[in-house]
C-alpha cells in the first residue's frame, strides 16, 4: 500500500498563486479503505490561522494520529497542517462526494477556498496468501513471503508440463491459455474493482513488474476469449480493461530458481494519472522448486531401456519381478528412443514441484544428451510431466551425468532439519586430481538455488566414470533416522578373501564363467590377494572412500552405526582414476523394502556366493530383501550397473515443501 501527498506539484503552485485566486477546484479519486494524505499548509495562503472543513458523501476526516475530525468547525492550522482522508464505501457516479476547504486569518476571515471533488473506487489486488487454495480479499501480508507453517504469500508453479499432446512446444514456450488443463498448472489473482465500470478522465488501473520478473512468468485476463496473455517476456505493464466487477488473472511461472534468481515475483497493481501512480497495490509469489526424491519414497514406475541386440533381456526380466514385488510398474523403453542408449539414470533424474492444490513431475534433463536424448520430452513430458534443463556453452563430462547426483532421506544437522534431505553430488580434490573434473556450474547454481535440499559436494573424480552411485545408496532401514547409508568398502573385500584363503578356499575363483573381450574373467582368491600393485591401488581408493565417509557423517549428521559397508574392489585406468574389478553392489536399485542388486560373482563355497552371503547378513536384517540380478554383460561391461541402467519415478514427501521452517533457507 502507498500512502501519498495529494497532487503536490499542482498544489504548490496554486499556494503560489493564491494572493490571486480565492477559490480553486480540484478532482480526485479515493481508493476505498485507503488514507489519502493532504497537506493544509501546501494549500493555505500565507496569512492562514485556521481552517474550516465541510464534506458531502461518504468521507471522512483524520488527524495524523487517527483521530477523527468533526466538520464546519475552525480548527488551528498550526495544529493540524496534515489530514486524512478516507472512503469506506465506493462510488455509483463521478465525484458524487466533495471536501470543502475554507481558510481564515486570525480574525475569521476568510481568505481563500478549495473544492475538492472526489469519487471512491473499490481496486486491490489478491493472492492466495496463505496457500490454502482460496483467494482471501485484501490479506495483510499479501506483499511479503515467508516460510513455514504459519508463514504467507503464495505459490507458482512453472508451467513446464504439455498438455495438448501434439504440441511441440512446452507450455511454458506457449503465450496464450490452451484450455482446462492448462489452467490447472496456473496460480491466480485477482484484482478486486467495484463501482464504477469506467474510472473519471485521466485515471488508468495498471499492472506491472520489472524488466527481469517479465521474463520469468507469464500473466493473463482468464476471461480475455483469446487468452493471450497481458504481461511476460518484453511486456511488464498492462492496462485493465474498464469494469464493474471483479478481474480474474492467470499467471505461471516460466523459469525455476537460479543464480540470477531467487524465485520471488513481485507484482504491482497502480493507478496512475498523467503517467503517476496515485496508489499501488502489490503481492508477492514464490516460484515452487525442484525436489529431488530420495530412495526412501515408494516406488510408482521404473524405467530401462530395451536394447536392441536383446542383451539386457533377461536382466529385465528379472528386474520386472523386483519391480513387481514393489507394487511399481516397470516401463521399457523402446529402441526409437534410446538409440541403444542404456545408461537410464544418467541422463534425466525425476522430482516434482508443488502450490496449493497442485503436484507436477517434473524431469530434470542432464546435459549429456546422447542417444536418450529425446526420451524425456518425446515419453515424459506431458500432462502434469514437466521438463527442466540446464545447457551451457562447455562441454559436458561424464561428471554432469544423474548417476553423479543423489539426495538423501530427511536429516537433522546440528538441530537443523531438512525434511526433503540434501542433495549430494560428486566433484573434484584439485591437490589429488591432475586433470580435474566439476559438475558444470550451470547445473550447481540450478541445485544450490532450489535452496529446498540444501546441496553439499563430495570426491567423485577418483573414478573413471565419475559418478557417486559407484561408492553410496540409501536404504530404509527400522532406525531412529529411518534410512542406513551404504558404502563400497574395499576392506570388506579383502577381508572376505582373507578370511576364505585362511580357511583353506584360495583357489575358488571369482568371476568365475564370466567373459571380457580379451578372455575369460576368472580369477583366483589367491591371485587377487597376491596382486600387490591391485592392493596398493585400492588402498589409496580406499583413503578416497573414507574422505566422502567422513564428509556425509558430517554434511548429515550421521555416525558409525549408521553406516552399512559393502564389498567392491577396483583397478586403476590409465588415467589413474578407479573402474569396477567385479560387479558393483552398492549400485542398486532400491524399491521399498526390495533391492535390485548386481550379481558380484564372488568367491562360491558349497554353492553360496560370499558376497552375496555377507551383503545379506547385514541388510536382511534390517526387512530389506536382496534381489541379486545378473547385469554383467549389458551393464556391467560397460562400466555401469543396475542404478546405472535404470530409473525410478517415486511418490512425492507428504509435507509441503513452503510449510519448512526457514533454518536452512
Amino acid at each position: 500500500m502507498v500512502m501519498r501527498k495529494l497532487l503536490e506539484v499542482e498544489l504548490v503552485d496554486e499556494r503560489r498563486s493564491a494572493s490571486k485566486e480565492r477559490s480553486r477546484n480540484f478532482e480526485d479519486v479515493l481508493v476505498v479503505g485507503q488514507p489519502r494524505q493532504i497537506s493544509l499548509q501546501n494549500l493555505a495562503p500565507s496569512q492562514s490561522k485556521f481552517v474550516i472543513l465541510n464534506t458531502s458523501g461518504e468521507v471522512e476526516i483524520f488527524t495524523s494520529n487517527g483521530q477523527i475530525i468533526f466538520t464546519q468547525t475552525p480548527i488551528s492550522l498550526e495544529q493540524f497542517s496534515e489530514i486524512t482522508l478516507l472512503s469506506k464505501t465506493f462510488s455509483d457516479q463521478i465525484k458524487d462526494r466533495s471536501l470543502q476547504i475554507i481558510f481564515q486569518d486570525d480574525n475569521g476571515r476568510q481568505l481563500s477556498q478549495v473544492q475538492l471533488k472526489l469519487t471512491g473506487v473499490r481496486v486491490c489486488l489478491d493472492i492466495d496468501a496463505d496457500r490454502d487454495g482460496v483467494i482471501e480479499e485484501n490479506h495483510p501480508r499479501k506483499a511479503d513471503w515467508k516460510w513455514g507453517m504459519n508463514g504467507h504469500g503464495a505459490v507458482l508453479l512453472v508451467n513446464s508440463d504439455r498438455d495438448i499432446v501434439y504440441s511441440e512446444k512446452n507450455d511454458s514456450e506457449e503465450r496464450l491459455i490452451k484450455g482446462l488443463l492448462d489452467l490447472k498448472d496456473f496460480s491466480f489473482m485477482i484484482i478486486r474493482k467495484a463501482g464504477l465500470r469506467d474510472l473519471p478522465s485521466g485515471y488508468e488501473l495498471d499492472l506491472s513488474v520489472n524488466e527481469d520478473t517479465a521474463k520469468r512468468i507469464r500473466i493473463y485476463d482468464e476471461l480475455d476469449r483469446d487468452g493471450y496473455e497481458l504481461i511476460g517476456p518484453g511486456r511488464t505493464k498492462a492496462k485493465i480493461r474498464d469494469t464493474d466487477r471483479d478481474i480474474l488473472l492467470a499467471i505461471e511461472g516460466l523459469s525455476y530458481p537460479d543464480v540470477d534468481f531467487d524465485g520471488l515475483v513481485e507484482i504491482t497493481l497502480s493507478l496512475v494519472k498523467d503517467k503517476k501512480s496515485l496508489y499501488s497495490d502489490r503481492v508477492i509469489f514464490r516460484v515452487a522448486p525442484w525436489i529431488m526424491t530420495p530412495n526412501t519414497l515408494s516406488p510408482i514406475a521404473v524405467f530401462v531401456s530395451r536394447l536392441s541386440n536383446g542383451v539386457n533381456k533377461e536382466f529385465i526380466e528379472e528386474l520386472r519381478k523386483v519391480v513387481g514385488n514393489a507394487n511399481a510398474q516397470l516401463d521399457i523403453i523402446p529402441f526409437e528412443l534410446h538409440q541403444d542408449d542404456r545408461w537410464m539414470q544418467d541422463e534425466i533424474e525425476i522430482g516434482y514441484a508443488q502450490a496449493p492444490g497442485h503436484l507436477m513431475y517434473v524431469v530434470l534433463d542432464s546435459p549429456r544428451d546422447r542417444g536418450l536424448v529425446d526420451f524425456p520430452k518425446t515419453k515424459l513430458l506431458g500432462i502434469d510431466f514437466g521438463y527442466v534443463t540446464r545447457k551451457s556453452r562447455y562441454e559436458a563430462t561424464k561428471l554432469d551425468s544423474f548417476g553423479n547426483l543423489e539426495v538423501s532421506p530427511p536429516v537433522t544437522v546440528k538441530g537443523v532439519h531438512y525434511p526433503f534431505g540434501r542433495l549430494i553430488f560428486g566433484g573434484t580434490r584439485k591437490e589429488i586430481i591432475t586433470q580435474p573434473r566439476r559438475m558444470l556450474k550451470v547445473l550447481r547454481n540450478f541445485l544450490y538455488a532450489q535452496k529446498i535440499q540444501a546441496p553439499f559436494e563430495i570426491f567423485s573424480d577418483w573414478l573413471s566414470v565419475g559418478h557417486i552411485d559407484e561408492f553410496m545408496t540409501f536404504v530404509t532401514a527400522p532406525s531412529d533416522k529411518g534410512f542406513k547409508l551404504l558404502l563400497a568398502s574395499t576392506e570388506q573385500f579383502y577381508n572376505i578373501l582373507n578370511r576364505l584363503q585362511q580357511q583353506g578356499h584360495g583357489h575358488v575363483l571369482l568371476r568365475q564363467g564370466k567373459r571380457f573381450s580379451r578372455g575369460l574373467a576368472d580369477i583366483s582368491v589367491v591371485d587377487v590377494l597376491e596382486d600387490e600393485k591391485l592392493k596398493e591401488d585400492n588402498h589409496r581408493f580406499q583413503e578416497y572412500i573414507n574422505w566422502n565417509r567422513e564428509v556425509l557423517k558430517q554434511e548429515l549428521d550421521l555416525s558409525e552405526e549408521d553406516i552399512i559397508e559393502l564389498p567392491a574392489l577396483f583397478e586403476k585406468d590409465r588415467d589413474g582414476r578407479a573402474e569396477t574389478f567385479s560387479p558393483n553392489m552398492v549400485n542398486m536399485i532400491v524399491l521399498n523394502q526390495h533391492l535390485g542388486i548386481p550379481k558380484p560373482f564372488g568367491p562360491k563355497i558349497d554353492h553360496q556366493c560370499q558376497f552375496e552371503a555377507y551383503v545379506k547378513g547385514v541388510l536382511e536384517p534390517l526387512g530389506l530383501v536382496c534381489h541379486f540380478i545378473d547385469d554383467w554383460e549389458p551393464y556391467f561391461l560397460g562400466r555401469g550397473e543396475i542404478h546405472c541402467g535404470t530409473n525410478t519415478r517415486r511418490q512425492p514427501f507428504t509435507q509441503k515443501w513452503w510449510e519448512v521452517e526457514p533454518t536452512f533457507v
